[in-house]
């Protein structure tokens, strides 16, 4: 199966037209700190690792190694590369002997799915695919798909035909197609943390388009992480502050199908439907993968709602833009 463009390929196009000699190792030196820095393109958006040593000459060599990881995911979780593992699922409805990588983030999405009642849902490629076919098409209607594709498109969704086992993956379902967008990059995030911290790293920012931190930044100075406007993407709305904790943001303005907005990346898969309650969400958890897959769930939910899902996702706020411009912050307790 061709899969349909996403909102991080793109941003990938976008940015391979400035993009120079960004990917690779570098370092400098403050003070008496070494300082290794790694930037790169995963799943389509620019991302960087930054890590503080004594010694600088293992930090780089730290980095090539999770850079070579980072690949390495990335060619079981993109729909980009006719070989990948999800594009293979996708295409024959089942995959044999399927990598680990895959079954862990597949079994962990699937109770993401449970533990938000449906609302997190990585089936949801048949809505992408509906939008793409029809907005793609020349002179295509602004209202958006007619209403009987959208039913044969969230007709095919539902994580219960999802089938997760060592052995293999199935989808239950003819058309079927599972899209983790909304969570592999916490999830790669949350790997190539476990990768420094296996070889002794105490203090690193790892951004693969979600945010985690390992430690404090220097001394008990915390990491720095931004929260952009969704309203001016130029720009920074506000940051936040990190020690060993991972903050994710999902936001309609990632990507919109019409030139106003009112199709976008976000769809609820119970009806296939783009919400509008929001302008963004941002969640803080102990991990990427928690805050990536909460942030895609609490964008679907009434705000109301919000405090139960955050506490039982284990995440510790959400910080919550709603479309008429105000900010809210959210708490679990």
């Amino acid at each position: 199966m061709n899969a349909a463009p996403t909102r991080r390929r793109f941003i990938r196009i976008a940015a391979a037209a400035t993009l120079t000699q960004l990917a690779g190792p570098t370092s400098g030196v403050r003070g008496e700190e070494s300082i290794a820095t790694w930037r790169g393109l995963t799943m389509g958006t620019l991302t960087r690792i930054e890590v503080r040593d004594p010694d600088r000459v293992r930090a780089t060599r730290i980095l090539a190694a999770a850079a070579q990881e980072i690949a390495r995911l990335e060619t079981l979780f993109t729909l980009y590369q006719a070989d990948s593992a999800l594009v293979r699922l996708n295409r024959d409805g089942r995959l044999d002997d399927p990598p680990f990588d895959l079954v862990r983030l597949l079994a962990e999405s699937n109770e993401f799915s449970a533990q938000t009642g449906g609302v997190f849902d990585v089936t949801v490629q048949p809505i992408w695919q509906a939008y793409a076919a029809h907005f793609f098409a020349p002179d295509a209607d602004p209202a958006g798909p007619p209403a009987d594709v959208m039913r044969w498109a969230a007709d095919l969704v539902g994580y219960r035909g999802l089938e997760v086992e060592p052995a293999a993956v199935r989808l239950a379902r003819p058309g079927m197609a599972v899209t983790l967008n909304g969570i592999a990059p916490g999830y790669m995030t949350d790997r190539i943390v476990e990768l420094l911290k296996n070889e002794g790293l105490e203090h690193a920012l790892v951004d693969l388009g979600e945010i985690r931190a390992i430690g404090a930044r220097a001394g008990q100075e915390p990491w720095r992480a931004g929260i952009r406007d969704p309203f001016d993407t130029e720009r920074v709305a506000m940051e936040v502050a990190l020690t060993d904790q991972a903050l994710a943001t999902s936001g309609g303005y990632g990507f919109r199908f019409d030139r106003d907005g009112c199709f976008h990346h976000i769809f609820d898969p119970r009806s296939g439907g783009c919400p509008h309650t929001y302008a963004s969400i941002s969640v803080l958890a102990p991990t990427a993968t928690v805050a990536d897959a909460l942030a895609t769930a609490c964008y679907l939910m009434p705000l109301e709602a919000l405090p139960a899902a955050l506490r039982a996702g284990g995440a510790t706020r959400a910080i919550v833009v709603l479309a008429n411009g105000e900010t809210r912050t959210v708490s679990t307790s």
